[in-house]
C-alpha cells in the first residue's frame, strides 16, 4: 500500500471568539458561568480542513491580547462618526 504525501500547506482560515451568556439551569459548572468561546479553523490548498474549541480559559488569552487594539479602534470609529455627522 502506497501512501501519500501529506499536504503540510496548512494556514489559518478563521478565529470566531463569542460571548456567551451562562445560566444557572446548565448541569455543566462551565456553562453557568459567563464566558467567551470559540473555534479556531486551518485550511490547505486541497480545500482541506480541522478546526479546534477554543475553550474560555484559551479564549481569555485572545481577548486580553487584542482589548487594547479593540478600545483603540472603536474610539477612533466613535470620532470619526461624530466627525462624519458633524457633530464635532
Amino acid at each position: 500500500m502506497e501512501i501519500e504525501k501529506l499536504n503540510n500547506n496548512w494556514r489559518l482560515k478563521n478565529i470566531e471568539i463569542n460571548f456567551k451568556q451562562g445560566y444557572s439551569f446548565e448541569e455543566n459548572p462551565e456553562k453557568k458561568l459567563d464566558r467567551y468561546e470559540g473555534k479556531i479553523t486551518f485550511e490547505n490548498n486541497e480545500q482541506e480542513s480541522f478546526t479546534f474549541r477554543v475553550k474560555p480559559d484559551m479564549a481569555k488569552k485572545y481577548i486580553d491580547l487584542i482589548a487594547i487594539d479593540i478600545v483603540t479602534a472603536a474610539t477612533g470609529l466613535g470620532e470619526r462618526l461624530k466627525e462624519s455627522l458633524g457633530l464635532s
